[in-house]
């Protein structure tokens, strides 16, 4: 599959974030979104917003865990909005102990090379 240059852009941010995230990197993590990020709960609605709060929340979080792995499972791009199915694996204590593992679907919007909403969906 071919994508746009946009489609591309849109991959390598969310690519860039997930790196992130599993290396538990608050400030590289942080990089990738927008000051105005959304995050949203589907079907709950808005959860929070601002840059602020995603680093107050996801640096507790990174900083709590000595294990942090998301994967892409399955992806659907078009222009600047992806949809992942993603596995998130972490643990506590040992790395080698898996505390949670849960399948997501992630949907995210990109504005400015950002990203700038995230909604969540799981059962």
């Amino acid at each position: 599959m071919t994508y746009s240059e946009i489609e591309q852009q849109t991959i390598a941010i969310v690519d860039k974030q997930l790196d992130a995230y599993n290396n538990r990197d608050i400030d590289a993590f942080a990089a990738t979104y927008h000051d105005d990020v959304e995050i949203h709960a589907f079907p709950g609605g808005l959860q929070y917003q601002g840059k602020d709060e995603l680093i107050k929340r996801y640096g507790a979080k990174f900083a709590s865990l000595v294990y942090l792995n998301a994967t892409s499972l399955n992806r659907i791009v078009n222009g600047s909005f992806l949809v992942d199915k993603e596995r998130a694996s972490s643990a506590s204590q040992d790395p080698n102990i898996i505390d949670t593992d849960v399948v997501v679907i992630a949907s995210y919007q990109i504005e400015d090379g950002l990203i700038k909403r995230v909604s969540f969906m799981r059962d």
